[in-house]
């Protein structure tokens, strides 16, 4: 598994990446797997359910994407401006 100092993933935080085609802006990181947390950013909006799982508002979606593939043996290769920021 690749070294990822968890200190060094802050300066992700606010970063723009594309993600599966679409424009997202880093919003959060968990230390713990470690995993972004992607706000989309282009404008479109998604229901957002409460905690009940009713539809209570509109908002930009969020996904959690994890830094590691897979095999937890390189960085996740659907993010890969992520390389560029923590070499």
């Amino acid at each position: 598994m690749p070294s990822i100092d968890p200190h060094s993933l802050r300066i992700l935080l606010g970063q723009n990446l594309t993600y599966q085609g679409q424009p997202y802006r880093v919003i959060d990181i968990l230390e713990e797997g470690p995993a972004l947390v992607l706000q989309e950013y282009s404008g479109r909006k998604t229901i957002q359910a409460n905690q009940h799982g009713e539809a209570s508002r509109w908002a930009p979606q969020t996904v959690t994407v994890a830094i590691l593939n897979i095999r937890r043996d390189a960085l996740n290769p659907m993010l890969p401006e992520i390389a560029d920021w923590l070499s």
